[in-house]
């Protein structure tokens, strides 16, 4: 009978070792999620300002229909998880041009979390000077998705 209790124990205490276990992966992992979930939230607004603050005379020339690539600098590892980050500047008719990117925390082939953002902005290209342009939705930056 003592036999019989001691590998029920053993079994039991097995299954709290495993489920421990488990539990702590588990927990490990929701955390890198929410932790690269907010990352990538902040940092769509911050590549989206990143594009604007390097608009040039290169971008304002793009023909009708064309598009580039635009490169974004890295951003710092200590402040979470990595992110690969890519935009692109398009020049959709005479006037509206479409800035997009796409952030990717850890890998863009799979990501843990991962955004895109679309942001529309109407630019006279004649007027000859290179500032920033103005943006033309109506809503506030923040409620861009």
């Amino acid at each position: 009978m003592a036999l019989l209790a001691a590998i029920v124990l053993l079994a039991l205490s097995t299954a709290l070792v495993v489920g421990t276990f488990s539990l702590g992966r588990s927990l490990r992992r929701a955390g890198t999620t929410t932790s690269a979930r907010a990352r990538v939230d902040e940092g769509v607004a911050r590549a989206l300002g990143e594009v604007l603050q390097g608009w040039s005379a290169v971008l304002d020339s793009l023909p009708v229909g064309d598009s580039r690539m635009v490169a974004l600098p890295a951003e710092p590892l200590d402040a979470g998880p990595p992110l690969e980050r890519h935009a692109r500047v398009q020049h959709v008719t005479n006037a509206l041009y479409a800035v997009t990117v796409q952030l990717c925390a850890f890998d863009c082939s799979a990501p843990i979390a991962q955004r895109r953002a679309r942001l529309w902005l109407q630019r006279n290209a004649s007027a000859g000077h290179s500032a920033a342009p103005p943006l033309v939705t109506p809503w506030p930056f923040v409620d861009l998705y």
